[in-house]
């Protein structure tokens, strides 16, 4: 996982082929522009998904791993918390390998403050908890990019 200011994203370049895509299409592309649902980057190599929703309780929450895609996330306004836990700590609900999906629930062993300045990578399966609300619930507008390893 890491968790930095969007702007020390570019430090990341050299992990992966298909992540130095995806941030070069970071670099110069405006968030805001992209259309809700799937914006294919280099087809299912990198592709970014735009939504919004509103922020829930810790308790509402579970976590998500993925097997084949690292997740960008980035927020375009709001805030929430992510939660990071080990996969071994958890207990496994749900599997859809098809999706590349795997739900788990349990506690957060860290979590990570975000704000549109900031931006979080979970790798493949590293869980993270997501739309968690930090303080109270808001509306938040989010795009992650799916990065395939």
């Amino acid at each position: 996982m890491i968790y930095a200011n969007l702007s020390e994203l570019p430090n990341y370049y050299g992990i992966s082929e298909h992540l130095d895509t995806a941030i070069r299409f970071l670099e110069t592309c405006d968030l805001s522009r992209l259309a809700y649902g799937r914006n294919d980057v280099d087809g299912e190599n990198v592709y970014i998904n735009r939504f919004d929703y509103e922020t829930i309780p810790e308790s509402e929450a579970f976590f998500e791993a993925h097997e084949q895609y690292a997740d960008i996330h980035l927020l375009l306004s709001g805030e929430e918390k992510i939660g990071i836990a080990e996969p071994q700590v958890l207990t496994e609900f749900e599997r859809d390998a098809a999706a590349d999906y795997i739900g788990y629930r349990g506690q957060a062993e860290s979590c990570n403050h975000m704000t549109p300045n900031k931006f979080l990578i979970a790798f493949p399966l590293e869980a993270h908890l997501v739309k968690v609300q930090f303080a109270d619930s808001v509306k938040v507008e989010k795009a992650v990019v799916k990065v395939k390893f």
